[in-house]
């Protein structure tokens, strides 16, 4: 009797799960595009950097990814993907070449069911899909409100709808908090912020489209970048000129760290190098520098680094709760130390981001 009790249990959920994965799914992408599938993708490939660890962190699971950047593959070996998800280092990372030209032979050969594709970046590389008859589906790069409708597709497509409102609404809720913590804080009190892709090789930033000039305005500093148009390479009498209260170097230059810039003698007069504020950035599930799942955690820590005095929020903790919620995972304190590069920064006045700090959100 308890024996056909378990078979009819297992026979329902069965056909539970196979009813799930016959349903059609039907969306418009962000070009507008009606994109239509018989059943549920099961074979994913995704094709914009940050977007990979999104479906990854979204799915709990590599199980539907079977492609993605190169750089993408990168950051999870760097960063804390590959320690929560192992098997992201099996996937295939040559489905897409330079200037996210895929790579049609690859792509195939990887029989994927839905291809994310860049939407602003032109057609060039994404009729090369099509033609073959691969469905491909747009997201686009520079706003908030693009990235949370990443989440809003990805969570539709792997019928997660209910993990991904509650990642919009915890969004939108640490903006609502800071914004009220920001908001008042005199323009002569924000400090100038200089964001460094590449240093070492050549020295590179970010321009006035980019998503960081909303992250560093929202943490209450003000971005030396958000004005810059045309060519995005810098030279150092630039920097004397701009003279930033912070330098932040990111994670797209392998080995990157604050030391370099310290040991730079032209730079020695520089207030960021002075005060020793020059930080490298987070990397997590996916680099922070970039939009992806953990850009809340960003914000925060962005606040603290802009404002040690007088902004403290409980950043380990948050950390830990929301990687039980984004991955499923128990992180460590070893592990949290490793996100926050505690050894990279440790040569400069980096907050503490102690267990004991005393200012939530109201999300807690």
């Amino acid at each position: 009797m308890k024996y056909n009790v378990l078979c009819i249990t297992f026979c329902f959920l069965f056909s539970c799960y196979q009813s799930a994965q016959s349903q059609p799914v039907q969306f418009k992408d962000m070009n507008d595009r009606e994109i239509k599938l018989d059943n549920a993708p099961q074979r994913i490939v995704v094709i914009p950097i940050p977007a990979a660890s999104m479906l990854v962190g979204m799915d709990e699971s590599t199980h539907h990814l079977v492609g993605m950047h190169p750089f993408a593959k990168v950051a999870a070996k760097e960063g804390m993907l590959s320690q929560m998800f192992p098997d992201i280092i099996n996937i295939r990372s040559d489905t897409v070449g330079n200037n996210f030209m895929p790579n049609i032979e690859t792509l195939l050969s990887v029989k994927p069911d839905l291809v994310w594709q860049w939407g602003h970046r032109g057609d060039d590389i994404i009729t090369p899909m099509e033609n073959v008859g691969l469905t491909v589906a747009t997201l686009n790069y520079g706003k908030e409100v693009y990235t949370q409708k990443w989440i809003e597709l990805m969570g539709e497509t792997l019928d997660h709808p209910t993990k991904a409102q509650a990642m919009i609404d915890w969004r939108n809720q640490v903006i609502n908090d800071l914004q009220q913590v920001t908001q008042n804080i005199p323009e002569i009190e924000k400090p100038k912020v200089l964001y460094l892709l590449y240093f070492n090789s050549s020295i590179q930033t970010f321009g006035a489209t980019s998503h960081n000039n909303f992250d560093f305005e929202l943490a209450g500093g003000i971005s030396l970048n958000k004005d810059l148009y045309g060519a995005r390479n810098l030279n150092i009498e630039q920097i004397l000129v701009w003279d930033p209260d912070i330098i932040l170097l990111g994670n797209f230059e392998q080995g990157l760290k604050p030391q370099d810039v310290y040991d730079n003698p032209l730079l020695a007069d520089v207030t960021a190098v002075k005060n020793r504020r020059v930080f490298k950035l987070p990397i997590g599930g996916f680099i922070w520098d970039a939009p992806n799942q953990e850009t809340p955690l960003y914000w925060l820590w962005l606040s603290m680094i802009f404002h040690p005095k007088t902004i403290q929020w409980p950043l380990r903790e948050l950390i830990a709760k929301h990687y039980l919620e984004l991955y499923n995972y128990h992180v460590s304190q070893a592990q949290i130390d490793q996100i926050l590069q505690i050894q990279l920064n440790q040569v400069s006045n980096y907050p503490l981001f102690s267990l004991n700090q005393n200012r939530g959100t109201n999300e807690q």
